[in-house]
């Protein structure tokens, strides 16, 4: 705790090439709307050097010079990143990491995001489409040569790797075990079939001390629906953002409006899927 008596926080953003595109988003947002009774301080890897000559419009806000990996190194490699700014992030009480496409969008108290009982260390947050289905259709890594594999009988909960966090000591050892795990896939020729998000499964796996956020804590931008959701995580094949394969580079044309219309009309879920996540948010 600081002098004041409020938690700090650590939170950490990954905005690398084109992804830079959703920092003001995200920076907004939370400024607004992220733990209004802690010290936030946020440390955001970039290499983007217009963003950095601007470390005076932020404050509160550490910028750590990140090349950009490309896909999908950029996100398997995230655990990595935070362990090179441990000497910055430690001193925190709680750290927690979002996704590029994050924005806030109504007030997320201590209570509801932190893990503050005795028995919790880290928060996860159930994977927004997937928490009403049977548990053997998670799409959990089931290659047995990786470090992320799952057997189909195993497994409660199928978290996203959009948003996690924790007590800061708690939260490196994650990052310290998820490290180590992905290095050791990488020199065994073996990414894990969602590269981060596949470690992280893992890792939680059969623990304890997880404080699960619920399954409407988060939606996608198109879940209109979900009016209780507190966190959006934007459409990146969206043609505002240039689309999905523009923002990872795989293409330097960004994608029309009309053909971004085209290929996605009008989006609604479909009723039966809805229905079904009604229900299991009931037994949750």
């Amino acid at each position: 705790m600081t002098e004041d008596n409020k938690p700090s926080v650590a939170i950490l953003y990954i905005a690398t090439g084109r992804y830079t595109v959703f920092w003001d988003y995200f920076y907004c947002s939370a400024e607004k709307h992220l733990l209004p009774n802690s010290n936030k301080h946020y440390v955001l890897f970039t290499d983007n050097l217009a963003l950095i000559s601007r470390q005076t419009d932020y404050p509160n806000v550490t910028m750590i010079k990140q090349e950009a990996l490309g896909w999908p190194y950029s996100t398997l490699m995230r655990f990595k990143f935070f362990l090179g700014a441990k000497s910055i992030i430690e001193k925190y009480d709680f750290i927690f990491y979002f996704n590029a496409n994050t924005e806030f969008l109504s007030d997320i108290t201590e209570d509801e995001l932190l893990p503050l009982d005795h028995h919790e260390e880290l928060s996860l947050g159930v994977q927004p489409h997937m928490f009403h289905l049977n548990k053997r259709a998670y799409t959990y890594d089931r290659n047995p040569q990786s470090q992320a594999y799952i057997p189909y009988h195993k497994g409660k909960y199928y978290f996203t790797g959009a948003l996690n966090g924790g007590k800061s000591h708690a939260y490196l050892q994650m990052c310290e075990n998820l490290n180590q795990n992905t290095e050791l896939d990488l020199k065994n020729n073996v990414i894990a079939l969602w590269h981060d998000e596949s470690q992280l499964n893992k890792f939680a796996l059969d623990r304890t001390d997880i404080k699960v956020l619920p399954p409407y804590f988060t939606r996608g931008e198109h879940e209109y629906w979900k009016k209780s959701s507190k966190i959006m995580f934007s459409d990146k094949t969206h043609y505002r953002f240039g689309g999905h394969a523009y923002l990872r580079a795989e293409t330097n044309d960004k994608i029309t409006k009309s053909d971004w219309e085209q290929k996605n009309g009008k989006r609604r879920r479909k009723l039966n899927t809805r229905f079904k996540q009604y229900i299991a948010s009931l037994f949750f």
